[in-house]
């Protein structure tokens, strides 16, 4: 009996002074959330928890029905759990007294009681469904209702209003990530002055709208996607994957959903209405790195990139760390091996494998390209239309009309080979076809001979057993189908009656030596694109007299030469005209008799198949066949159209020239049908141990997949936004929260899982998770235009005492923190606020200046290739992000590096990031830039110092600030009047206009005050 009293009274002891995690008072019976469940975790899960692979024995104390088997509820001293952990015996002692955590007399109390009261258990706060309470007071924004209701209930008051001055900045930083636009803020303070709350919503709007709004929000989600521009490992290679970061931009400037934002990153290739934008999206998950060095297991590196994606997608939709479960089961959360490889078998399915050429990939165009693309496409439709209706009356008026009779010199689809010894012994000749089946002559041999630079390849076909004799006006036509441009084409023709090779024609370079340029032995040809056929193939065309085979020559071998490329020749033809005709349409019907001999492949699919129609009688198609005639095979009609021809072909040309800009993006494609992966739970999670197979499904603790859809990331994706998801919008919401506020509702943010801290304001989170799927239709715009327009928001970030005692961390938010500006807004504020920022949006990376040899220390030791003009004062989220050798100004102010996904930057103070804003080129000329911007507006020092300060600070200095900066002001110009070379160095280095001899002391002073104010605490906090 003794024993059971001071177990009570040391509880009511514990219960009544003592504090649990986040602040909140222990309560009785004790809180489980948020005493009893961190005592467990910490000091019995590691033994009785999730993981079968370290459970000792088989009790489980993660689960409530299996916690009963040794609590009795009510009675803490019939329990086994009270009597293991109050004994004194080593042999039952619980924990053991080896463990590495034992329980204090604090942590035991708590236990006893919450048995003794009833042993009530909550399931984990964020695996159930969030609900909308109402807010339990009035208030304009429900978001003041939750927060004041804490307020009072913590014993603390809330702080005025904040200045409208600081107000329109935090905001601005806030929102954009840039400090607002003096003009702007003047406007914004007039119209405060009139109505103050419609002025800040109004301010909220427009600050909303600015596509500066984008490029401050994509940064965070760039660390979460662990973007770079490289692909990591040793050599670190460039990867061309910012079009996905402009994506992100754009999407967000658009208040894409969130969730499309989540459908299309994660199966955007999958969406049955996927376009070029939702598969650029799916380069989300193309961010994993790929190791190009030589002698690597691909495999090896293909599944570490399946692992990360699995990691990051649970780490930033769900926040949970399901890492810990590649190799055993989670120690806390219940999440098993086998469910982690259940979600890694949805990412197993995609087409890319660690490869160098990073397939697949998507061929894209910056925006200005595809415009002149688009441009280009626009005029070709234009040219092809009047093609197409380009009136022909000479074709129609004419008595004596050509029609083009092929003779199929050499067969279709020829590819000269490497080869290096005569074949004829082992070929069958080809045969030369005429239309008018005349005694058809055979080959005797064929012989192939490349070059010993394997560049130059050629093909005979000799001794023709029947010569072919030529006539007036025969044209020789060579088809080829460009694979990859060639150098030079050559056409030699062998007569009957010679004993060599001298009637040559050329297309390309004139490289091959043979023959006297411009005459019969070395004629160069020109192309003509057929522009309704292929565009690939070319018709290389040269009249037979031109290169000396007249009226009665004999022809009786050709030779085809090509030096470079890759081509397939679709055949040598001999074009003839007929006899005079009595009437035009005679010649038409010669060709429908003939077209069967034609070869196939270059006549169009609708013609191949209007053919026997319109030999049966099919008017319809014969219009077509005889429409087609007009323009493709008569002479007349093929002269007329020649420039037409000429112009279309120029188009494609300018067409292929702009498509070749293309940089190859990686994205996620599925693997075709039948080629699946089968998935493996990998035995200590190594690829070499692979274990049963397994297939997609959600872990047991969460809503399970649709069953109506097969799986897939889509399924995947719709599940990750389902209204039954507990997390997504908790997690989201939260993440957006840290962003405002510096800290949290939930303050490990990369954690809601069991180990993580317990809300702060538990029903103000869940208030606005449902309120952002449901009212908000998931518009981060909305859920941040709600946040900004709060009471909360508004608050002075000072600080009393009480506020400072009770709440050190701000977790209640009496008032707003004061919160160290991140690394991009940093530098990104400097440049604009010295008039330097440069607005262009979207586009490759750039190179801002950069210490010199900070890539000499990594992998082939190449240079930074510092950019000019306005590229060197670009917003940092178009730095190159190279992951072993990160941009040093931002990886000093606390930027991951992006290896992996990152949800929280953990903000640092140190000495080097006051020599980094103090000494920096870019913010040396970013002072440089200001002290000018000061100065040209005004001419009076003390004018031009006033604008100074309140650019940077959006206020005026109060008479005490003034003074110390224009005492400093005064001192330095001394000093440099009496070192006027060390002014002319700094004014150099700062990149300042030539100026006059007798201003540069007065200068370089404005300088360095100006340095000084882009150092003052207010300009590098959000206050």
């Amino acid at each position: 009996m003794h024993h059971r009293m001071v177990t009570w009274l040391m509880a009511l002891l514990f219960c009544v002074f003592t504090q649990g995690r986040g602040g909140d008072s222990v309560s009785i019976p004790p809180d489980f959330a948020s005493e009893v469940r961190p005592i467990l975790s910490r000091h019995c899960l590691p033994c009785h928890g999730p993981d079968q692979q370290t459970r000792r024995g088989s009790l489980r104390l993660d689960l409530e029905s299996e916690a009963l088997e040794v609590i009795t509820p009510g009675n803490s001293n019939e329990s086994l759990l009270g009597q293991r952990i109050t004994t004194d015996d080593p042999d039952d002692q619980m924990p053991p007294p080896d463990f590495h955590e034992s329980l204090d007399e604090r942590e035991k109390s708590i236990l006893l009681a919450w048995i003794d009261a009833g042993a009530p258990w909550k399931e984990h706060w964020s695996f159930t469904a969030p609900t909308r309470i109402p807010p339990p007071l009035e208030r304009w924004n429900p978001i003041d209702a939750f927060i004041d209701a804490a307020i009072k209930e913590q014993g603390l008051s809330a702080s005025a209003m904040a200045d409208p001055e600081i107000l329109a900045r935090r905001a601005a930083l806030d929102l954009t990530g840039l400090p607002p636009d003096l003009k702007d803020l003047d406007r914004f303070l007039k119209d405060h002055s009139e109505d103050s709350q419609g002025a800040w919503v109004r301010w909220i709007d427009h600050l909303l709208s600015l596509p500066t709004f984008g490029e401050r929000w994509a940064s965070p989600w760039l660390d979460l996607a662990r973007y770079a521009d490289t692909k990591g490992y040793e050599q670190d290679g460039h990867r061309h994957i910012w079009p996905w970061r402009d994506w992100v931009i754009r999407a967000l400037n658009e208040d894409m959903p969130f969730d499309r934002f989540t459908l299309e990153q994660i199966a955007g290739d999958l969406l049955t209405d996927a376009d070029t934008e939702t598969r650029i999206a799916t380069a989300f998950h193309r961010n994993t790195l790929t190791n190009d060095e030589g002698g690597t297991q691909d495999e090896e590196f293909r599944v570490a990139a399946v692992v990360d994606r699995v990691n990051t997608t649970m780490q930033v939709w769900m926040g949970l760390t399901a890492s810990c479960a590649q190799c055993h089961d989670h120690k806390y959360d219940p999440l098993s091996q086998l469910e982690y490889y259940q979600l890694y078998d949805i990412f197993n399915q995609t087409e890319d494998a660690d490869r160098n050429d990073e397939f697949p990939t998507l061929p894209y165009l910056s925006v200005p390209d595809q415009q002149e693309l688009d441009s280009a496409k626009t005029v070709l439709q234009e040219l092809e239309e009047q093609y197409r209706h380009q009136p022909l009356p000479e074709v129609d008026r004419t008595v004596l009309p050509l029609t083009a009779l092929w003779r199929d010199l050499v067969w279709s689809g020829y590819t000269l080979p490497l080869a290096t010894e005569t074949i004829d012994d082992r070929v069958t000749p080809w045969v030369w076809t005429a239309l008018d089946e005349v005694a058809p002559p055979g080959i005797s041999h064929v012989i192939h001979q490349t070059a010993p630079d394997q560049q130059t390849r050629q093909v005979y076909f000799d001794r023709s057993l029947h010569p072919v004799t030529l006539a007036e006006g025969d044209v020789f036509a060579i088809h080829v189908r460009i694979r990859k441009a060639p150098n030079t084409l050559m056409l030699q023709v062998h007569a009957a009656d010679a004993s060599a090779w001298e009637h040559r024609a050329y297309w390309g370079d004139d490289r091959i030596p043979w023959g006297q340029p411009g005459t019969s032995s070395r004629w160069p040809m020109t192309p003509e694109v057929d522009p309704l056929q292929n565009p690939e193939w070319q018709v290389l065309q040269i009249p037979a007299s031109t290169v000396g085979m007249m009226p009665g020559s004999r022809l009786n071998g050709l030779a085809l030469t090509q030096v470079g490329g890759e081509i397939e020749w679709g055949g040598v033809r001999l074009m003839r005209k007929n006899p005079p005709a009595a009437h035009p349409e005679i010649l038409f019907p010669d060709f429908l008799a003939a077209a069967n001999e034609f070869d196939q492949d270059l006549l169009p699919a609708e013609i191949r198949s209007s053919i026997e129609p319109a030999r049966d009688g099919n008017a319809e198609a014969r219009n077509r066949v005889h429409e087609w005639w007009r323009r493709e095979i008569s002479i007349f009609g093929r002269r007329a159209l020649f420039p037409a021809r000429s112009a279309i072909a120029h188009q494609r040309e300018e067409i292929t020239r702009i498509e070749r800009r293309a940089l190859p993006l990686p994205i996620l494609q599925p693997l075709a049908t039948g080629k699946e992966r089968a998935t493996h739970l990998l035995q200590r999670g190594s690829y070499l141990q692979p274990g049963q197979v397994v297939s997609a499904a959600a872990p047991a603790f969460l809503p399970p997949f649709a069953v109506s859809e097969k799986p897939s990331r889509l399924r995947f994706a719709r599940w990750l936004i389902d209204p039954s998801n507990p997390l997504t919008a908790r997690v989201q919401v939260n993440r957006i929260w840290e962003q405002i506020f510096g800290l949290g509702l939930v303050p490990t943010v990369e954690d809601l899982g069991t180990q993580g801290d317990l809300p702060s304001h538990g029903d103000l989170l869940d208030y606005l998770a449902v309120t952002w799927q449901t009212d908000d239709g998931w518009s981060m715009k909305k859920l941040l235009r709600r946040i900004l327009t709060s009471e909360t928001y508004r608050r002075s970030s000072r600080v009393d005492e009480t506020q400072q005692m009770l709440d050190p961390q701000n977790r209640w938010l009496a008032r707003s923190s004061r919160v160290r500006l991140p690394a991009e807004t940093i530098r990104d504020q400097a440049l604009a606020i010295g008039g330097l920022l440069s607005p262009k949006m979207h586009g490759p990376p750039v190179y801002p200046p950069q210490p010199d040899g900070v890539w000499q220390v990594v992998y082939n030791g190449s240079q930074w290739p510092t950019s000019s003009g306005e590229d060197r004062v670009r917003r940092s989220i178009y730095t190159y992000w190279r992951r072993t050798a990160p941009y040093p100004a931002m990886l000093i102010f606390d930027s991951p590096d992006r290896q992996v996904c990152h949800s929280r930057r953990i903000r640092t103070n140190t000495p080097l990031q006051a020599l980094v804003t103090l000494n920096d080129p870019v913010y040396l000329e970013a002072a440089g830039g200001l002290a000018h911007r000061s100065l040209i507006q005004h001419e009076d020092n003390k004018e031009a110092l006033r604008l100074a300060f309140r650019l940077a600070t959006c206020r005026l200095p109060d008479a005490e600030e003034f003074a110390t900066l224009h005492d400093y002001l005064q001192e330095e110009q001394r000093r440099f009047l009496e070192n006027p070379e060390q002014a002319t160095l700094l004014l150099e280095s700062v990149r300042w206009p030539q100026t006059s001899p007798t201003e540069i002391a007065s200068k370089a002073a404005m300088v360095m005050v100006a340095n000084v104010i882009l150092n003052l605490d207010e300009v590098l906090v959000r206050r």
